[in-house]
């Protein structure tokens, strides 16, 4: 395909769209809250149902990206891509508009659909029209766009909360935007030639790949249940059908494996995985997921405890905790953010596994300090140990995807590059239910445990904050291991570029 004249400006468009879809990700966790007031849901009854705002949309959000870069493959970027952004929009003025739970329900998968999308969509744009030699810098641009998106949601809709009081002015903010974006974007995109894959659509792998992203996520999500009760009370395990579903998901991954290696017009192009970097990238993808979720899950959980169990009584801990969790947090998703660009940088001079390897290194030594943190922790210290993670993260965006999409023919760009984003999202699911399924139980293994210990009579509040410090800490350990895996497999991702 011949590169067109303004690359840079069509990245930049691409990921104005990319940055309010990603930003809504999060955004309703910060109005959850006043969402169920105006809507009068009952918190003691309908909370579960009202989870499924936020929810909801993440689902959405993965299951589109299954398939929806196929589509881009065969029916051409710009089509795919302008239609998806039409998708957002009319999901976000259906939000904005919802007069109750289930329409605004409804209205978010909607919004997701066409936002997860456009991810994918855009990667598979960059692979087109960018020259492989400056491909990993646009596509850590991407990553990082993506990444700051749905990592400063939450503040973002904490900030126009308290700025404006009107959970629906989020959705209505996206109407403009996603309109400017929409007629730009067709402007720049007009003169891009389209190519389009031969060949039909894999409806079997579809619907194997969709159904299974949805029984693994409800099935992992089910986890959560285990922190619904009081942190005294007792607490009976998951639901009978987390299992079977998080077994059922494993046998349709299985049935789609099998499908798409006789499939004619495959939807995932199953030989990508004969190649070890390709492999390897996938597999460093999922981890560090995996890590991330444990870190942006851990730093909200560790501040609201040490601030409720130092502050009781006062009625507005709650919010102090939210204000100081999103703001500590930018220490880890900033600094995120702004190294996925060098981390491309590096991969285009020196190959993909220089940045990964320094990135993951990088990204472990963070998760090992983190692991320490007491009581007494400063927010300094905090902040320095989560950026030094964050940096690392950052670094391996570009490269994991980079060896990807660069592995797949111009035909399956699409599908390649939708592999790299839900692997990721699988890996952070599964980080939020490791952290639920085994830190509840540790949580309260070690609370029994210490009933001899003379502190929890004498300064209650200081061994319970004893107590989540550790679990939060072997919970870090936990992600560190995984960023060892990651290690390990990014030196198979460099042996394959050697060897080829």
């Amino acid at each position: 395909m011949t590169s067109p004249k303004r690359p840079h400006l069509i990245l930049a468009l691409v990921c104005v769209a990319i940055f309010a879809g990603a930003i809504d990700l999060t955004v309703v966790s910060a109005v959850l809250p006043r969402v169920m007031v105006d809507m009068r849901v009952s918190i003691d009854t309908d909370l579960g149902r009202a989870a499924w705002v936020v929810s909801g949309y993440l689902l959405a959000y993965t299951v589109s990206m299954t398939f929806m870069g196929r589509l881009s493959d065969m029916l051409g970027r710009r089509e795919v891509y302008l239609i998806c952004l039409g998708i957002f929009i009319g999901g976000s003025v259906l939000a904005a508009a919802a007069g109750s739970l289930d329409v605004l329900i409804l209205a978010r998968v909607v919004q997701a659909f066409g936002a997860g999308a456009m991810v994918p969509i855009s990667m598979a744009l960059v692979g087109d029209i960018f020259p492989p030699e400056r491909r990993a810098a646009a596509l850590g641009v991407i990553g990082a766009v993506d990444t700051a998106g749905w990592m400063v949601g939450h503040l973002y809709g904490g900030i126009l909360m308290r700025a404006f009081d009107s959970w629906r002015l989020l959705f209505w903010l996206n109407l403009p935007v996603g309109i400017v974006a929409l007629a730009l974007t067709w402007w720049a995109l007009r003169e891009v030639p389209q190519q389009r894959a031969s060949g039909g659509f894999d409806w079997l792998g579809a619907a194997l790949i969709s159904a299974s992203v949805i029984a693994l996520n409800v099935g992992l999500a089910s986890g959560g249940d285990l922190g619904s009760s009081d942190f005294y009370g007792e607490r009976a395990g998951p639901p009978a059908y987390a299992l079977p579903l998080v077994l059922l998901a494993l046998a349709l991954l299985a049935a789609f494996v099998w499908a798409e290696r006789r499939s004619r017009y495959p939807l995932i192009d199953i030989m990508l995985f004969r190649e070890r970097g390709v492999a390897a990238a996938c597999g460093i993808n999922t981890l560090v997921g995996f890590a991330l979720a444990l870190a942006i899950t851990n730093v909200p959980l560790f501040i609201n405890t040490r601030l409720a169990l130092g502050n009781p009584g006062d009625a507005d801990i709650l919010r102090r905790a939210a204000w100081e969790s999103g703001w500590m947090l930018s220490a880890l998703t900033l600094t995120m953010a702004a190294a996925a660009v060098p981390g491309g940088v590096i991969s285009e001079r020196l190959g993909p596994r220089v940045p990964a390897l320094i990135g993951l290194s990088l990204a472990l030594s963070g998760s090992l300090i983190m692991s320490r943190w007491q009581a007494e922790s400063s927010y300094l210290s905090m902040g320095l140990e989560l950026a030094l993670a964050g940096v690392g993260l950052g670094l391996v965006i570009a490269p994991v995807a980079e060896a990807v999409i660069s592995a797949a023919d111009a035909g399956r760009r699409g599908s390649a590059a939708a592999l790299v984003i839900a692997l990721r999202l699988v890996g952070m699911t599964t980080g939020v239910a490791t952290l639920t399924l085994y830190g509840v139980p540790r949580q309260d293994a070690l609370r029994r445990a210490g009933a001899v210990n003379p502190l929890a009579a004498s300064d209650p509040a200081h061994f319970l904050m004893d107590v989540a410090a550790q679990v939060i800490g072997e919970t870090f350990l936990i992600g560190a291991a995984a960023l060892g895996m990651a290690l390990v497999a990014g030196v198979w991702m460099g042996r394959m570029k050697d060897e080829g």
